[in-house]
């Protein structure tokens, strides 16, 4: 455990899992994958659901929607950083890096680290961030995806 002093208030947590990866498997990307997704979410958009129309666009095919990178059954979360700091902790945030499109059939593999952990001070008091990030690849070896999801931890009053 390492401890830090940030943004007006100290916390630890276990540096050492800082950039290393950790493999979470392989999922198939099928046609019934994406067709369940886009139904839940009442999805029409021709360039995720009709190949006729899709490729005379600008991807020349279908694709499939960024958002479903969040619903696939992949590991555990990744590497725990061990932050000790604050009662409680809560998503911050998610952030969808597609670097290039991912099609029906495409067999994905995926990795996550802990890429940042940082404090910073507001109104409501300090907070503590952690940063994972999970590189999607494709069967060929191609990175075509970043999924960055942040979790802050902080004192709730009375939590």
């Amino acid at each position: 455990m390492t401890s830090e002093t940030g943004a007006e208030s100290e916390f630890e947590y276990d540096r050492s899992v800082i950039g290393v990866d950790v493999e979470q498997g392989s999922v198939e990307i099928t046609r019934e994958r994406i067709d369940n997704f886009l139904e839940a979410l009442g999805e029409t958009n021709p360039i995720y659901t009709d190949e006729a129309v899709a490729k005379d666009g600008r991807y020349e095919g279908v694709i499939v929607p960024p958002g479903l990178l969040a619903a696939l059954p992949f590991g555990h979360g990744g590497p725990d950083p061990k932050v000790r700091f604050g009662t409680t902790t809560m998503l911050a945030g998610t952030r969808v890096e597609m670097l290039q499109p991912i099609r029906p059939g495409d067999t994905l593999s995926a990795k996550t680290q802990v890429k940042d952990v940082y404090a910073k001070t507001g109104r409501s008091g300090t907070m503590v961030f952690v940063v994972r990030r999970t590189t999607y690849s494709n069967q060929d070896g191609d990175e075509v995806a970043f999924f960055d999801q942040s979790l802050v931890h902080r004192d709730i009053a009375g939590g």
